[in-house]
């Protein structure tokens, strides 16, 4: 039996078919932008911290290098302070750039919450 236009449209869309109304409201809206926006951001920290680890054990088998091209103590010495220093300087930068990536996470989702609120219905304030 042929379908009429409309409801051949109706047919294709199966995702929607037995869904509630609920589904369809602001809350789910907000939940779903959160969900991205905290997913996105985990997904860049962890890229991030992966480079991070990466570049130290890439520096830390060149320290390895140096040490056994070493002829004295004072040698080893100048090596390991070099490398230490190098390696707090390291994760100083990375702690504060993981701080300030929180910081924008949490002002991103502040923001989202705070415009969704906007525009749902006013409410009282007290």
């Amino acid at each position: 039996m042929p379908q009429s236009k409309g409801t051949r449209g109706q047919s294709f869309n199966t995702f929607t078919w037995g869904m509630s109304p609920v589904m369809n409201t602001p809350l789910i809206a907000i939940l779903a932008e959160l969900n991205g926006t905290l997913l996105e951001s985990v997904a860049a920290a962890q890229k991030e911290w992966a480079d991070f680890v990466h570049r130290r054990i890439q520096e830390d088998v060149a320290v390895t290098r140096q040490l056994i091209g070493c002829s004295s103590l004072a040698d080893m010495h100048e090596v390991y302070s070099h490398y230490l220093k190098t390696a707090f300087e390291q994760y100083h930068q990375q702690s504060e750039k993981v701080v300030q990536r929180g910081r924008s996470m949490a002002q991103h989702l502040a923001e989202t919450v705070e415009d969704a609120g906007g525009k749902e219905s006013p409410r009282a304030r007290h």
